[in-house]
């Protein structure tokens, strides 16, 4: 088993009004547009973007933020907080889809096929591949 190694990030933004409808997910790619977050950052050839769905949601009040980013072998793990409104909060009425863009150093994606969304309680929430980079 490989010992995980912390990758340092790089926070573009967030919005509660993804594209994306449906349950929690996680995307990489090497543009921020084809992530459907390219209003957040400009593409850099040098990151690896990664896109974190919430989820859609019926009301406001709802979040995700990344806390770190772990490789161990040929996996990167994204953990993140998903944050949802209190049981007497007022919130807005409206569906929403919260989302944020990350990015990493495309050295420190090298050779890693699948990216993991984990959550607070460590359960696993998404899983996606790894796009190769192009030669």
């Amino acid at each position: 088993m490989t010992q995980a190694q912390s990758v340092p990030f790089t926070e573009h933004g967030s919005t509660q009004q993804s594209a994306h409808d449906g349950a929690p997910r996680i995307a990489a790619a090497s543009d921020p547009a084809s992530l459907g977050l390219g209003e957040l950052a400009t593409r850099d050839g040098g990151r690896l973007y990664i896109a974190v769905f919430a989820g859609s949601q019926r009301t406001g009040g709802y979040g995700i933020r990344v806390l770190r980013v772990d490789r161990a072998g040929d996996t990167l793990t994204v953990r993140a907080m998903f944050s949802s409104p209190a049981a007497d909060a007022l919130t807005i009425q409206v569906l929403t889809s919260p989302a944020q863009l990350v990015s990493i150093d495309r050295q420190s994606a090298g050779g890693a096929r699948d990216i993991v969304l984990i959550d607070q309680s460590a359960a696993e929430r998404a899983r996606g591949a790894v796009p190769q980079s192009q030669p």
